[in-house]
């Protein structure tokens, strides 16, 4: 199997804290704290979809679905139980008179179970992480924008840059946005392309803007010019 570029490993956010590949064979959900990932093409011995982690972030958890596509398929163990089953002998006469009205008593149990107990069949989908449930709506609308543009931009743990953003009021959107933005000026940039791009400077992806200002919180204007010519 080809390896996964990263464009193919893009998540697209599924709302309740969780998110799925755009092929939809993954999907990161949260649980307890932590993150698992679902695979819905492989199986475990009970026959459900295989589940991966606990991982302790976001990244890993991506980290994680990259590495279940390069590893060869799981072999399922209810394949040898149906094996079994196809040798055994077939039952006698006797035994097929009895059997339609046994299966079709099972059938009709089974199929008034769920209109008895009145719940839809499959899992729950998970809620939102506790910090961002415990917001207002106006701050829960834009924490989930903020965990979005993240996530676009690669961030390696989107939901901790956020929450530490928004819950611990800590600038951690515009610090990695200034990060990224460096990264971006390369290895031959020169002090003076750091300096200005330090002093002030926006990330219209990530909505935000940075500037230098004093203890006073008053913005510092450089005169880069005037101090090379001292």
């Amino acid at each position: 199997m080809a390896k996964a570029t990263d464009k193919d490993e893009a998540l697209k956010r599924l709302g309740g804290g969780r998110w799925q590949t755009r092929d939809e064979r993954f999907t990161i959900e949260p649980q307890s704290g932590t993150w698992v990932v679902v695979d819905a093409e492989q199986t475990d011995e009970l026959g459900l979809p295989l589940v991966r982690g606990p991982f302790g972030s976001l990244g890993a958890a991506k980290e994680a679905i990259a590495g279940a596509r390069d590893a060869e398929p799981a072999a399922s163990p209810l394949a040898a139980r149906a094996a079994k089953l196809g040798d055994r002998p077939r039952p006698s006469a006797t035994s097929k008179a009895a059997g339609p009205s046994t299966s079709k008593a099972a059938e009709r149990a089974a199929s008034e179970t769920p209109a008895k107990s009145g719940k839809a069949s499959g899992p729950e989908p998970p809620a939102e992480p506790r910090w961002i449930g415990a917001l207002d709506p106006a701050e829960r609308r834009r924490a989930n924008r903020v965990i979005d543009r993240l996530m676009a931009a690669g961030a390696p743990d989107p939901e901790g840059i956020a929450r530490r953003d928004i819950v611990g009021e800590v600038p951690a959107v515009a610090a990695f946005a200034v990060a990224q933005a460096i990264a971006a000026l390369g290895k031959d940039a020169s002090p003076q392309d750091v300096v200005e791009l330090l002093a002030t400077g926006r990330d219209e992806d990530l909505g935000v803007r940075w500037r230098l200002v004093d203890g006073d919180d008053r913005p510092i204007t450089l005169d880069l010019g005037a101090a090379r010519r001292r």
